[in-house]
This record gives structure tokens, sequence and C-alpha cells, in this order.
């Protein structure tokens, strides 16, 4: 049986816990499919200046026993107490496809409240208000979602011998196609903060001059910077992408 993610401790979220004395607190959101341990080599290329704090979406790694969210409302009645409570001064917020829709809603509720952050980087994500290009996907078939997964590279290869683990990753991926794929921002008010947006210049599911349109959500500075490589450029660039989040938070 699922546990009651809702409940969740602080450490089931943050399973990699802050550190007090850096200068900005950098939460950082994973890609559909992947967890929190994504960004532990983040740590070390951003301290001591930055302390990058994971965020561990249920139905990955330590948490793969929890139900996946499959709505942006509900992720967020989880997320924020526990976020709420780590925010003690300077904080930025980066999420990579899934984890950028899931990282500009925190912003926008965040901002709401008086918490605005530094700034709000997003990688590999179509603006959250501009309708996705292909079809939706997390209603598919088995068969078809099974092959539209591999197609998008998705699932490692070599899980495709499991049958159990890939049913699980495929239960997990389902979800996060969902929380995606049905999230609809409100249309107002536009985030103050300043947004980075990085876009993969080989990425073949989002065209990256498309990604410009995050710049209609923000009152505050925008930057657009291309960078080599495909959907996962954040995962096979680690010191270039840290170093452009050094420079954007000196």
């Amino acid at each position: 049986m699922s546990t009651v993610t809702s409940a969740a401790s602080s450490s089931a979220w943050l399973p990699f816990p802050p550190r007090e004395g850096a200068r900005l607190r950098l939460f950082c959101f994973p890609c559909a499919g992947q967890g929190a341990s994504v960004y532990r080599p983040w740590q070390r290329l951003l301290a001591p200046d930055i302390d990058v704090v994971p965020v561990q979406l249920p139905g990955r790694e330590g948490r793969a026993t929890e139900a996946p969210y499959r709505a942006m409302d509900r992720l967020m009645d989880g997320l924020l107490p526990v976020l709420r409570k780590q925010i003690r001064g300077p904080y930025a917020l980066f999420g990579h496809s899934l984890g950028a829709m899931v990282a500009f809603e925190t912003a926008r509720r965040l901002e709401a409240e008086g918490r605005s952050p530094l700034r709000l980087t997003v990688a590999a994500q179509r603006p959250p208000h501009v309708p996705g290009e292909r079809a939706p996907l997390h209603d598919l078939p088995y068969a078809a979602f099974m092959t539209m997964l591999g197609l998008y590279g998705q699932v490692p290869v070599e899980l495709f011998d499991d049958r159990a683990a890939l049913d699980l990753a495929a239960s997990s991926l389902r979800a996060d196609f969902a929380l995606v794929e049905t999230y609809v921002p409100p249309g107002e008010p536009p985030l103050a903060c300043p947004v980075t947006v990085l876009a993969g210049l080989a990425d073949s599911s989002i065209p990256p001059a498309s990604l410009r349109g995050w710049k209609a959500l923000t009152e505050g500075e925008f930057t657009f910077r291309p960078v080599p490589g495909g959907h996962f450029f954040v995962n096979e660039r680690t010191e270039e992408i840290t170093g452009l989040l050094r420079a954007a938070h000196s």
C-alpha cells in the first residue's frame, strides 16, 4: 500500500539535509523519472557559497513505494510546508523538464506569500502557458506509452529486460507526464523574480526557440541561454550548468 505523501517528513522531501552558512540556498527539482541524487554532484561543485538542496518527489529512489502525484495542486499541498521551513534567507529555484514546471509553480505560490526567490532557472521545458506540440502521453495504452518512452529515451534500454522494474518505472513516469500535461497555470500575475531559461540546442522533444516564451511569465530580468546537447543536457554537462548557476547568483 502506498504511503500518504502529504504527510511525508521533511527528510523524505529533502534527503540530503540543507546546511547552514551558505549565502544562498538553491532548491533543485529533477526531470521525470529521476530522483534527488542526480543533483548530489552539484552540492560539491557549488559549495561553499551555494547550498544545493535536491528535492525528492514521491515515487522515486528512497520514496519509490509512495504514490507519485498526478496533479500540481496536490503536489504543492505536500511540498510547500516543507520548503517554507527551509527558507530562512535568500533562496533560488532550479528545475529540469518536469522539475521546471514544479519550480515555476513553487515560485509563483511563494511569491504570492511575499517569499520571492532571487531567481528561477528552468531547463528543457516549454513555457507552462503554451500548449504542448505533441499529443498527451499520460493516458496512452501501455504498449503505445512504452514505445513513446523508448523514443524519448526516458527508460534505460537494459530496464526493458526486467518487466517488474519496467512496470514500476512506467507507472511513475505516467504520473509525471500527467502532472505536466494537466498543469494549467493561472494567467496572472507574472513573476517578479528574474527567470533564466536553458535550452538544449539538439532537444528534439522541445524546439529550443519555443522556450523564449518564458519571457511572458516574468516582469523581472529574462535570460535565454542555448546549451549544446539534447533534452538531458543538464545531466551531461554538469560542470557547465553549475558554472552558469554560480555566475547567475554571484
